[in-house]
């Protein structure tokens, strides 16, 4: 099972990077030129959505077992050159929904977890709590020096230190990479 699980996931990764690939040809995808650092913000920034996304999927498969599957409008009609009739019944179409949903969860409970062991290399700095009030809380600069009863530049520069402490952890490939260019 949990062999099947790792195939699934890499073929999972295998597709979405065809997919991103067949998309830049097609010009649909912008070139992301983001840095190691905004990187690390931006994961920092969605950090408590990727744990309410977990809740609501977790939400969806208690849905699915207690109800079943949403049932599709008899009058929308799919017209694709490339039909095929259906032929799984209600309790596979649930189960495989689980199963996509599980996986997905899975997936962002692993991300998680990178970016809490990235976190715990911090928590014994004095300007740890900085990162939870920053990111995970939307506080000001301002509120943060109020906090810390420093000035905002003291709020500003440690922030800049504490990502980039966790930028070397969370994506090390690309800031050697941002190095020698």
């Amino acid at each position: 099972m949990k062999e099947d699980l790792k195939v699934d996931i890499q073929n999972l990764i295998d597709v979405v990077q065809e997919l991103l690939i067949e998309l830049k040809k097609k010009g649909f995808t912008k070139h992301n030129k983001q840095t190691a650092f905004q990187k690390t913000e931006q994961l920092l920034y969605n950090y408590m959505n990727f744990k309410q996304v977990i809740a609501d999927k977790q939400k969806a498969i208690e849905q699915i077992k207690q109800e079943g599957i949403q049932k599709r409008s008899k009058s929308i009609v799919n017209f694709t050159g490339n039909y095929q009739l259906d032929t799984r019944n209600d309790f596979e179409k649930a189960e495989e929904q689980i199963e996509a949903l599980e996986n997905s969860i899975m997936i962002t409970k692993r991300y998680i977890e990178i970016i809490d062991a990235a976190l715990s290399k911090l928590e014994d700095d004095k300007y740890y709590d900085l990162i939870r009030l920053r990111y995970f809380e939307g506080k000001t600069r301002e509120e943060i020096a109020e906090h810390f009863d420093v000035d905002v530049a003291t709020v500003s520069r440690n922030k800049n230190r504490l990502i980039n402490i966790l930028k070397i952890h969370l994506f090390s490939d690309e800031v050697i990479c941002e190095i020698f260019r």
